[in-house]
Parts: C-alpha cells; structure tokens; sequence
C-alpha cells in the first residue's frame, strides 16, 4: 500500500536515508547502460556490402576426346575353303527353261479407215454443144493481139456451166477475161453419163481469141 508523505517531511533526514538506496541503484543502471552503448559504437562490427552478382560464370570444359580407331586384325589366319561332299547318283545339271511369249495387254487404239469416194475426173477441153455471145475486146482488136482465157467450172447435168472461174487470161490487159465472162456462162456442153444416167463433173476448157 503506498502512503503519501506530506511535504514538509520532504527535507527530513530520515526519508533521505530510507530513498538513497534507489538512488544509487537508477545511477549504476544509467551509468552502465551508457559504458555498453560507448563500447558498442566503438568496437561494433563493419558493415559488409552484399555480394554483387557478375553473373553467369562460365567453366572452359574440355571437348571428350574420340576413341581411337579400331586397329584391322591381324591376317594371319590362312584361308581354307570348305570342302562340299559330292552325293552320288545326284545330277546336278538343270535344263533351260523356255519362257512363254510376253503379252501385250495394253490396248492398241482401233484404227478406223474411212473409205472417201473416188473422186470424179476432171473433163479437160470438153466439146460445147453450142458457144456464142463471145464478143473480141476492141482494144485487142485495135492491137492486133490474140489470146486465150482458161476456165474452171462445172458441167451441169442438163450441160449449163456450173460455177465458172477464171484461172488463166493470156495476155493481161486487152480485157479478155471480161468478154469471156459475159459470154461463156451460155455455153451448153453435154453431160456425162454414168450408167447411162447424166451427171455433174468437174472440167476445164480454154476459150481462145484469135482475128482471122
């Protein structure tokens, strides 16, 4: 239990004597713990860095080195081939065999001959049965100068001329060909007969001019 000492005892001899142990005590604690916080700041340890990290360390290793190569045997073992018993009564020859003949199983494409008709003969000069309405071109006639005209065309049936065409005008530029034109397609010839029948061929004929 704690008892409050009044103030006017404070100065007494006697509460000196009873407080002065406390006293001394808190001093030697104080002055203890500033001896160890001295000692401490004097004598402490160094502070050491961390260690810095250079990274990767790299290790020079050796390549394995190969084996050496295996060393050829020695030969000089000597070869002795093995001797084949020979059975008696065993023939041993064998006959050719005769292959068959290969087959061709590929399939040749069919050939396909068409049989074209013959064609007709062509009528060279046929005779005309009636020819008229040739007029001599007056420049020819002017000149003196002859000539011929060759035609290819088709003998009708009933002996018209059938698509006339002028392959030939000997000499050019006297207007042979152009009288020839006006007056050959009234030409009449006769019709070839085939089993006693007309019929239409193919002919070329030369139409000549010529002064008397």
């Amino acid at each position: 239990m704690v008892r409050a000492i009044p103030i006017n005892q404070w100065w007494r001899t006697d509460f000196f004597e009873r407080v002065r142990p406390g006293f001394a005590l808190s001093a030697a604690l104080h002055v203890g713990l500033l001896m160890a916080l001295a000692y401490y700041l004097a004598f402490r340890p160094p502070v050491l860095a961390p260690p810095v990290d250079d990274g990767p360390v790299l290790q020079m290793v050796d390549p394995p080195r190969s084996p050496p190569p295996p060393q050829p045997p020695k030969d000089n073992a000597t070869f002795h081939p093995i001797e084949v018993p020979v059975l008696p009564g065993v023939n041993t020859t064998v006959e050719s065999l005769t292959l068959p003949p290969e087959e061709n199983f590929h399939r040749q494409p069919t050939t396909v001959t068409q049989t074209q008709p013959p064609a007709p003969p062509v009528i060279i000069n046929p005779k005309p049965i009636y020819r008229g309405n040739l007029v001599y071109p007056d420049r020819a006639a002017d000149n003196n100068v002859s000539g011929y005209v060759d035609f290819s065309f088709i003998i009708e049936e009933d002996g018209s001329v059938g698509d006339p065409q002028v392959i030939a005008e000997v000499p050019d530029g006297y207007g042979f060909a152009a009288a020839a034109k006006k007056a050959f397609p009234h030409w009449r010839f006769q019709p070839q007969l085939v089993d006693g029948k007309p019929v239409a061929a193919p002919a070329r004929i030369r139409v000549t001019f010529k002064l008397n």
